[in-house]
């Protein structure tokens, strides 16, 4: 899919517009001078700063490239399918990574993707397991994001 600049630029205002306006809701840290409101808003000024360039860029340059396009892929079938799972995928991540946790759904999402893209699966096993186990230790150890624990199969990672 293909957006001239003004569309897209109209799209990034909106997004760091909705993420400043998300940060708003944040509650301060106690003793810190920087709250965790800071990065979500520098993210979204620099968003809307890009958005705002794309935009006037496009003005200026009185585009007349259609809003919207169609990449060839968007007319295949297997594309669109692929597409399909993908989004179930990530649906059925939100939906059952608090009851199962985050290491079995994480290695269910990937080996199926890549199955369903091609990969082998004697290739699609090991590197989910390890994708897997890099992402739970990076996010879940290294930057203390809390990630859904296995409570189905008992055991805490």
């Amino acid at each position: 899919m293909k957006f001239n600049d003004l569309l897209l630029g109209l799209l990034v205002i909106a997004g760091g517009v909705g993420i400043y306006v998300s940060a708003l809701d944040f509650t301060p840290i106690p003793g810190q001078a920087y709250g965790a409101e800071t990065m979500p808003r520098a993210i979204a000024f620099l968003a809307i700063g890009v958005g705002l360039f794309l935009s006037a860029r496009a003005v200026m340059r009185a585009e007349r490239v259609p809003r919207l396009s169609l990449a060839d892929w968007a007319h295949s079938p297997r594309s669109l399918a692929s597409l399909a799972l993908t989004v179930a995928l990530v649906v059925a991540y939100i939906v059952f990574s608090e009851n199962i946790g985050f290491v079995p759904m994480a290695l269910i999402v990937m080996v199926t993707l890549m199955l369903a893209l091609g990969a082998r699966l004697i290739v699609a096993v090991p590197a989910a397991i390890i994708a897997a186990v890099v992402i739970q230790e990076a996010f879940g150890g290294l930057l203390l994001v809390p990630l859904p624990p296995a409570s189905i199969l008992g055991f805490q990672w």
